[in-house]
């Protein structure tokens, strides 16, 4: 696994804070939690909700709270559970 994809799993092991749906929104609550975890997350990409800047190398991420809408071909995603406490991270199939 690659490494960096190792740290952000741990990230949302156990998130700075919970989700909390009527405050913010899927993606804004992921990129608040890696960067509060300091990663740098450019938020602005036509192939995914946002991007984490590596030194292996950009990986794109998508978020969402349904296990089925989970295409990890060219993207990775971040699910999280409906509880809000934690997230799985699906890294993309190429990396």
């Amino acid at each position: 696994m690659n490494p960096a994809i190792a740290l952000i799993q741990t990230v949302f092991q156990a998130p700075p804070k919970p989700f909390d749906p009527i405050n913010q929104t899927l993606k804004g609550w992921a990129v608040y939690c890696l960067r509060d975890r300091g990663f740098k997350v450019v938020t602005f990409s036509p192939k995914a909700d946002f991007v984490v800047e590596s030194k292996a190398g950009d990986l794109l991420f998508k978020v969402t709270q349904d296990p089925e809408a989970v295409d990890s071909e060219k993207v990775g995603w971040i699910v999280v559970a409906r509880s809000g406490g934690s997230a799985e991270v699906i890294p993309p199939a190429n990396v």
